[in-house]
């Protein structure tokens, strides 16, 4: 082969590599750049052949450390720089040095691959990458959002078969002493009826109607307590006087009062208001009641009503028994009875109706005690007008 055909050839071969290959000398004038270099700057052969390599890149430190550096090392891989087309525009590259010489003399070879569509698409799989992590995060933070609901469930289930427990324990307790009275009661009254003791037989039927009363009142707790924990409550707001709800509470406990208990009123407020007349009486009857039952004979129980022009508040507070201080934290729990209430008659759901009835007002209820002296229970209730009602039972 011809001295001529070898150059063309060797041209051939330079100038059909995929990579950009470009050869300058010490002073960085290009001397060599094969047709790939300047497809892929943009620039002639001969544009070039004019300018340093300094031109074709955005930092020319790393082509003067290599000059520099270049006995020490003879070849170094895979360098990214930042190239610059001759319009301006920047792109990654990712080149590779080696020394030659020729004559004497020395000359850098660098070889070139333009990697704008490899950080493309590296750039493109750090981004799904980043998607899939923070997916990934999500459904671990959705994961250990059903863990935790799971446990709650659990520990739900597990309370409620608790309660289930604890509550058929109650009331089979306090259905019991009710229907055992009915059934002595309708033994005697048969055997009255036969004495013809009219007496004997009407003072019977009272306390089986009593007892009857007992049974529906436990009953209704529970539907009550059922209607609080599902939502379901419909008040029923009216216009009424506070006088006449006191005197209908005292009218009904009186009766339960014990020998030479005292049951005083002190209700300066004799005005009008609106709210739901059932279920405040049923709020103060429970707290009155509790306060009767927890109380000893010779005892007193006093209830005071007040108001101002945006709430009313009631006190009922009793000499009795107390609440432990280390069990106060429980009393409105569902099914709870304090251990020095465990020999007096109850469910342990009263507490809880109470509260509940008062959230739904939008009330507030609290108390202070102390075993073996007594309780003080503190209920407010916002006032409603007539703007009001339909807001609050909404």
């Amino acid at each position: 082969m011809e001295l001529k055909e070898k150059i063309a050839f060797y041209k051939v071969c330079f100038d059909s590599m995929q990579a950009g290959i470009l050869v300058f000398n010490n002073e960085r004038d290009i001397v060599l750049a094969n047709i790939p270099i300047s497809l892929i700057f943009e620039y002639s052969s001969e544009e070039l052949r004019k300018f340093k390599a300094c031109k074709l890149f955005k930092n020319c430190g790393v082509l003067k450390n290599f000059i520099i550096h270049s006995d020490k090392q003879k070849y170094k891989t895979l360098v990214e720089l930042i190239g610059v087309k001759k319009s301006g525009q920047e792109f990654p590259v990712e080149v590779s040095f080696g020394k030659i010489e020729y004559e004497g003399k020395p000359y850098f070879k660098l070889l070139l691959t333009d990697i704008s569509l490899r950080k493309k698409r590296e750039k493109k799989i750090k981004s799904l990458n980043y998607q899939l992590e923070e997916e990934v995060k999500l459904r671990n933070i959705e994961l250990e959002q059903v863990i935790e609901k799971l446990k709650k469930s659990l520990s739900k289930e597990k309370e409620l078969n608790f309660l289930k427990t604890k509550f058929i324990a109650l009331a089979s307790h306090e259905f019991k002493t009710p229907l055992s009275a009915i059934l002595s009661s309708t033994e005697l009254m048969a055997k009255y009826a036969d004495l013809n003791n009219f007496e004997k037989r009407n003072e019977h039927l009272s306390k089986i109607k009593s007892m009857i009363n007992h049974l529906n009142n436990m009953l209704d707790d529970l539907l009550t307590l059922e209607n609080i924990e599902s939502g379901e409550i419909n008040l029923n707001i009216t216009k009424f006087n506070l006088n006449d709800l006191i005197r209908d509470i005292y009218k009904n406990s009186k009766p339960l009062l014990k020998k030479n208990q005292q049951l005083i009123f002190n209700n300066n407020d004799d005005k009008e208001i609106y709210h739901d007349y059932k279920i405040i009486t049923i709020i103060l009857t429970n707290l009155l009641y509790n306060a009767i039952k927890y109380t000893n004979e010779d005892g007193s129980i006093k209830v005071e009503i007040k108001s101002n022009k945006k709430n009313i508040y009631f006190t009922i507070e009793d000499n009795g028994i107390g609440i432990p201080i280390n069990e106060q934290n429980l009393i409105f729990t569902r099914f709870f009875r304090a251990k020095n209430a465990l020999y007096y008659p109850g469910t342990g759901i009263g507490l809880n109706i109470v509260k509940g009835y008062i959230q739904n007002l939008n009330g507030a209820i609290s108390f202070e005690s102390t075993e073996n002296k007594g309780t003080i229970f503190k209920i407010q209730l916002p006032k409603l007008n007539t703007y009001e009602q339909e807001s609050i039972t909404n």
